[in-house]
């Protein structure tokens, strides 16, 4: 009976803490990548006239590293890398608490930064008819994030999705279908310009 127990509760832990990545856009959240699991991502802009972004994340177990590759339209390149820490995998009842740091190698205009991420989410839809699925995160960070930040996504009906964020300095945000578990087609405004991409998320095992 306590063997049962025990694997129900290491099951819940696996399953909510792979249901998100961190980061959301540009800005942490308190969900991490598991063992085998990984993201891209890449956001173009129209005619490539601001650049374009590339995300690479990776986890394994409650650790995760993150990659993100920004390039302006002059060729000018950032190469942010980020490493968090799931101090606590998100539950039914308890939100997920991570600690990071981003760009160690201090190669963005920002600087190297420290952080604290915390993200629920809340099944609605039962409740909402419109909304199946809202999650949220708050944070604190140091550095090249200066205070607080925060972020959202909603799961809207048919596949289609928003996303929201407040990155200490700039809102960004994405709007989305999400076809298939494992990708998304995206519409994107970061730093107040336009971008489309698509995010691929998957498991090698």
């Amino acid at each position: 009976m306590r063997r049962s127990v025990h694997a129900v509760i290491i099951a819940i832990f696996c399953l909510s803490s792979a249901a998100g990545s961190n980061p959301l856009l540009l800005a942490p959240t308190g969900t991490t990548l598991t063992t085998g699991q990984f993201r891209i991502e890449a956001a173009l802009s129209p005619g490539d006239r601001s650049g374009k972004y590339f995300w690479f994340v990776t986890g394994f177990m409650q650790l995760e590293a993150s990659l993100i590759r920004a390039q302006n339209v002059v060729g000018n390149t950032e190469n942010i890398f980020g490493a968090q820490w799931c101090f606590l995998p998100e539950t039914c009842i308890t939100p997920a608490v991570s600690f990071g740091a981003r760009d160690v190698g201090s190669q963005s205009k920002e600087g190297a930064a420290g952080y604290l991420a915390v993200t629920k989410r809340v099944c609605t839809e039962g409740v909402v008819p419109v909304l199946k699925e809202f999650s949220a995160t708050l944070g604190l960070g140091v550095g090249g994030l200066r205070g607080p930040f925060a972020g959202f996504e909603a799961k809207l009906p048919v596949g289609f999705f928003v996303q929201g964020e407040y990155d200490s300095r700039n809102l960004n945000g994405a709007f989305g279908w999400q076809p298939t578990s494992i990708f998304r087609l995206k519409a994107y405004s970061i730093r107040h310009d336009t971008y489309f991409g698509a995010e691929l998320l998957t498991s090698v095992f």
